[in-house]
């Protein structure tokens, strides 16, 4: 009975203290009192429906106490130390109970919810205390704001469970009334009669309890608002509170790392040492140490912010989501000391030498955080990598007559499908021809390469192979290639192809299967290139004239035919 007494002093402090208009709270436990809406207050069906509460508390509470007193009575008549700890165990149950209808009844009363009026921050957890400074202020935020969703939860099943007591006591009462029906003997009749009233009482409290349930939950129920207006209000309290925290603190990251980022730039500008065409092992160790400097400067501002502010609970997120990173990068490790390595220009690829990338060459223009490759001769040559794409790859010193690519743009090209044309356009993407004619042909630039291009613009070679007849034996290694040599050197510089002719060779080839074959070779300077067909095409007429000329027959070509009809015979056809 005394801690009874102790909390309902406790409990009428704090009371007090409320409507004094000074508690605080560290965590935001305290539910204020629900605001009655004009309407609330002009609804006396709303009092009286409390006010019934409260009555049927009082009553409850009359009936235990006068239990109480019995008890206290039978306590001082008890006999034997059994019956006395049976006794004091059920006065304890007692008390117990009336604390819990003197709660509720302040509860009702007031409108404040006293378990949340008098929580408390946990002062200790399972886990280790440096862990516990930081993750204590994030569940008592997430109990905060699941707090309303499990209110109301519990509400209704205290509704449930004493709906089901209720329950049980009527199917008690039915069957103990069922048994007095069918009792004769009064002693038993009495007994019975006893246990009945003991029931009644139970179902009596077990209404009682269940119309405070009930109530709880109804004014649970009649504090929701509509889900737009639930959102809103969040949103509000959010960007009022902590969202402005959170921006200020991602605010000070973007800003202090861009000054970083900025005054880094103006020293690689200003600073002889990094106009340097070569950078030293000292001006990277530099250049790394500073980025590093610059990440952690940049987390340093953000967690500053969080600190000043007081939001613990953002800052323990803050060291989780910080922790969880570093705890992944664990795993990479080997990754980014790989990328340290090119960024100090100590791994396989360094700064100023040649780097096969994406099947095309490019030259290493510069290690960085985003590295610049740059292909002098491809149209939008410079391309920029992040240094992770480097990672596995091999560079090498090159020299200064090294191509970088098969052709330039104006280049005439033979493909190895046959195609011929102008180099209009190639870039890291793509290769454009101009066919003869006008029309162009776009090849991808690794396809391009797989044709394996044969550029005509320096100087190139134009063979063509000339047949005569068996008859002209006799002269075909020698008289027929002379001859043929001066009448080509006469008609070449007749055309105006003399300036660009840079070898004529004329020579017997070989003995075919129906000709005598006379090889044509012909080496012109690239400025003829685009007339590379037309040149074959003039070589063949030329060499045509010469045998009208001289009259040298060309022979059509003879197919033996063995038929089956007689194995001793051929049949020729010409």
């Amino acid at each position: 009975m005394k801690n009874v007494n102790r909390k309902r002093i406790f409990i009428c402090l704090l009371i007090w203290w409320v409507l004094g208009g000074a508690c605080h709270l560290t965590y935001g436990q305290l539910t204020t009192p629900p605001e009655m809406t004009p309407s609330a207050r002009q609804g006396n069906s709303e009092y009286t429906k409390t006010i019934a509460t409260l009555e049927g508390i009082l009553q409850s509470t009359a009936t235990l106490q006068e239990k109480l007193k019995e008890k206290e009575r039978e306590l001082q008549t008890a006999e034997t130390e059994e019956q006395k700890t049976r006794i004091i165990n059920e006065m304890n149950d007692l008390a117990k109970r009336l604390g819990m209808l003197a709660k509720d009844f302040e509860s009702i009363a007031t409108g404040v919810d006293l378990e949340s009026f008098t929580a408390r921050p946990r002062k200790s957890f399972d886990w280790k205390e440096e862990i516990q400074d930081v993750l204590g202020p994030i569940i008592e935020e997430m109990k905060r704001v699941t707090a309303r969703p499990r209110e109301i939860e519990k509400s209704r099943s205290e509704v449930t469970y004493y709906e089901n007591q209720l329950s049980l006591v009527n199917n008690a009462l039915e069957n103990m009334k069922f048994l007095k029906e069918q009792v004769t003997t009064q002693k038993l009749k009495d007994h019975l009669s006893a246990v009945e009233e003991t029931w009644r009482e139970k179902e009596k409290e077990s209404e009682n309890q269940l119309s405070i349930a009930q109530y709880r939950l109804n004014e649970k129920l009649k504090e929701e608002k509509p889900f737009v207006e639930s959102v809103q209000q969040i949103v509000r309290i959010f960007f009022k509170s902590r969202g402005r925290n959170l921006i200020l603190a991602l605010l000070s990251f973007v800003i202090v790392y861009l000054l970083l980022r900025v005054l880094y730039r103006f020293i690689y500008k200003v600073s002889p040492l990094h106009k340097a065409r070569k950078r030293t092992f000292f001006i990277r160790l530099v250049d790394v140490a500073y980025h590093i400097l610059t990440v952690i400067g940049a987390t340093g501002a953000l967690l500053l912010v969080l600190y000043i502010s007081g939001d613990w609970v953002l800052l323990g997120l803050a060291l989780i989501f910080l922790f969880g990173l570093a705890w992944t990068a664990k795993q990479a490790l080997p990754f980014f000391w790989e990328q340290v390595k090119l960024l100090l220009n100590l791994s396989t690829v360094r700064e100023n030498e040649r780097v096969i990338y994406n099947g095309l060459p490019w030259k290493v223009a510069a290690l960085n955080l985003y590295t610049r490759l740059h292909n002098p001769v491809l149209k939008g040559g410079m391309i920029r990598l992040p240094l992770r794409e480097l990672v596995g790859l091999q560079s090498r010193p090159f020299y200064k007559d090294e191509p970088w690519f098969p052709c330039q743009e104006n280049d005439w090209v033979i493909l190895a499908d046959g195609t011929f044309g102008m180099v209009a356009l190639q870039t890291p993407e793509m290769v454009q021809l101009v066919l003869p004619g006008g029309s162009r042909k776009t090849y991808p630039t690794i396809e391009f390469l797989r044709q394996h291009p044969n550029n005509l613009s320096d100087n190139f070679r134009l063979e063509v192979t000339f047949g005569i007849d068996y008859r002209h034996q006799a002269i075909s290694t020698q008289e027929v290639p002379e001859k043929l040599f001066n009448v080509l050197k006469e008609a070449i510089a007749k055309r105006g192809y003399g300036d660009a002719l840079i070898n004529l060779n004329v020579e017997f080839k070989e003995a075919g299967a129906s000709s005598l074959d006379i090889a044509i070779l012909a080496d012109f300077s690239g400025q003829v290139a685009k007339e590379y067909d037309d040149l074959a095409r003039m070589f063949q007429r030329i060499a045509v004239d010469a045998c009208n000329m001289y009259g040298w027959v060309i022979p059509f070509t003879q197919i033996t035919l063995h038929t089956a009809e007689s194995p001793g015979k051929d049949r020729t056809a010409e």
